[in-house]
This record gives C-alpha cells, structure tokens and sequence, in this order.
C-alpha cells in the first residue's frame, strides 16, 4: 500500500493519559504520536501494563485523554462535545479482549446487535432483520444464534459476536484489543482468517493490540512497540520482525515460540523489573534494564528518528 499519497485516516498528537492516586500521577500513555492510514492495520504491542488498550481507549474516547489530540479524517475528536462525539461512534468502533465483560449477559445476541443500530438510526424496523441477518453471514454464525445468550455460546462464538457488534455500524475504524487472547490456538486461526477477510471486504482500518506476536506478523502492515507508555520502535511489519532495534523490542521477538521443533532461538532475558508507572525516568525509560546504556540516558529522553524506510527507533545509538 502506497501511503506517500494518502491522507492519514487517524492522527495521533502528543497524546496522554494519567490517572491520580492520591498525590502520585500514573502515567499509562506517555505522550505519544503516530498515523494510520486507510485500510491499514497498525499492530500494538508490548508487555502487559505498558499503556495499550488505555491508548485504544483514550483514541475513542471511552477513557478521556488528559491532554493531546486525536485527529479523525481531519475532525479532532478531543474538541467534540459529548453529543457530537456520539456522532463519531458510529465510524470508531472497539472489539474487547474479554467477551465474558464486554457483552451483556441478560442481553440476547439479537438485541445485541440491534442496540447500535437503532442507536445510530442506521436503518428502519423493516430493513433491520436484514441487517442483523447480512452481519451474522458475515462473521459466520448461523441465524439462529440471534435468539441466544452469551452463556449458550462458547468463547469462538462470543467473540464473533464481539467483533459483529462491531461492524455492524459498518465503521471506518476499529479498534481490536486482544481478540484472540481468550481463544486456543485452531480458533486463533479461525478468527485472524475472519478479521482479515473482513477488512477487505467492508475497508476497515485496524489497530491490532496483541500479546501474540505470530498474530501480529499475519495481520499488520506496521508494528509499534510500547513500553511505559511510549512507542520505542515502529515500522513496517517485517522490518522490525526481521531487523528489530531497540533492545526491548529484540527481548519480545526472542519469545516468540519456533513451530519446528529442532530449532532454537536465542531467547533474550532483560536484567530487573520495569520501572513504576508512578515514577517512569524522565531520561530513557528503558535505560535501567538496557545492556548498551550510555552515561546520558538517565536524563535524555530519546525522540523516535527514521533510520530508514519509516523504520523510527527511539534510541540515541542510532
């Protein structure tokens, strides 16, 4: 995909979110910046607490973002008042990790379904079964799954019922925080196919946030790294799968489980813990754990740069 001639669908700006205990501040999103650009899927990834699904979830306003700027086909969703972000929610949708939490126990898959459509008004009471019904061949459930609850389903199909409640608005946008975390492996497969297809088929664009780096190389066009809230690296898939920089990012990669056997891969082990997110170094926050720090990484906070090819680091060796 040709992104020098495109405008970014999302654009990110210096964007952060803190939460207060009392007197000490929480700084889950660090102030970050990136674009996506149509039809993309941008993964997220990074060890669990690093500010992913809060990112997500501050880009869509459901978590307020304390300072910063999302940027939605040109729109700056932080300005929008409460009633004309509503609007917006039609084009930015979110499938959660969980779907034990994320659906509505006493609600039935149909009314599930219906719930954002008539919120948006999106179609009439006559055309609305067509519409549950096109949606359900879509992500591949049988019709009469719409009169069931979330506990008569397993967890391949409460997920698919996640990611139908979803698309149905037909979204621009979507935001997809582990979708395969609750699932074994066969159904893993399963549901990457169906995202994929999916995209293609309505143009969506994703965010991809996953602890399943296979996954990720599947399904993403780029990849950004996180850590105490910051992007460390990013870039397009197989450059950072294949030439990965930042020593935080090489430490992820060397976990990725090898599919045969006799093969062994060397598995980096940092050194220590990840600093509190009450009290990240206001130099490079991975500088404590990094093999290669330098007398002024305690104090420099290093900004991402190109090294070439849209392949940014945010290290000063490079």
């Amino acid at each position: 995909m040709n992104t020098t001639v495109q405008e970014p669908l999302l654009r990110v700006d210096e964007l952060v979110k803190t939460f207060r205990e009392g007197p000490l501040v929480l700084r889950a999103v660090n102030d970050i910046s990136f674009e996506v650009f149509p039809g993309e899927t941008v993964g997220l990834v990074g060890e669990s607490g690093c500010g992913k699904t809060t990112a997500a979830r501050s880009i869509l306003r459901l978590t307020e973002p304390t300072s910063g700027h999302v940027y939605f086909e040109g729109t700056d969703l932080t300005e929008l008042s409460s009633r004309k972000m509503r609007a917006q929610r039609r084009h930015l949708q979110m499938v959660f990790q969980d779907p034990d939490t994320s659906l509505n126990p006493r609600f039935s898959v149909r009314r599930t379904l219906a719930e954002p459509v008539q919120l948006h008004r999106l179609v009439d009471k006559e055309n609305l079964q067509e519409r549950l019904l096109e949606t359900m061949s879509r992500v591949n459930l049988d019709p009469e799954f719409l009169g069931r609850y979330p506990h008569q389903l397993s967890e391949g199909q409460k997920q698919r019922v996640g990611v139908a409640r979803a698309i149905i608005t037909e979204p621009k946008f979507v935001a997809l925080d582990e979708p395969t975390s609750s699932l074994d492996m066969s159904v893993r497969v399963h549901m990457i196919a169906l995202l994929l297809r999916l995209q293609e088929e309505l143009g969506m664009t994703y965010i991809f946030i996953s602890h399943d780096l296979s996954a990720v190389r599947a399904l993403c066009n780029r990849v950004m790294v996180m850590y105490l809230g910051r992007i460390v690296e990013s870039g397009p898939t197989n450059e950072i799968f294949d030439r990965p920089l930042h020593h935080y990012t090489r430490a992820l990669l060397s976990a990725i489980p090898i599919p045969d056997p006799t093969a062994r891969r060397q598995r980096i082990l940092l050194k220590g813990e990840p600093p509190s997110l009450f009290e990240v170094p206001k130099g490079c926050a991975f500088h404590e754990r990094c093999p290669d720090a330098q007398t002024g990484c305690p104090e420099t906070r290093p900004i991402l740069r190109d090294v070439g090819g849209g392949h940014l680091v945010a290290c000063d060796r490079f």
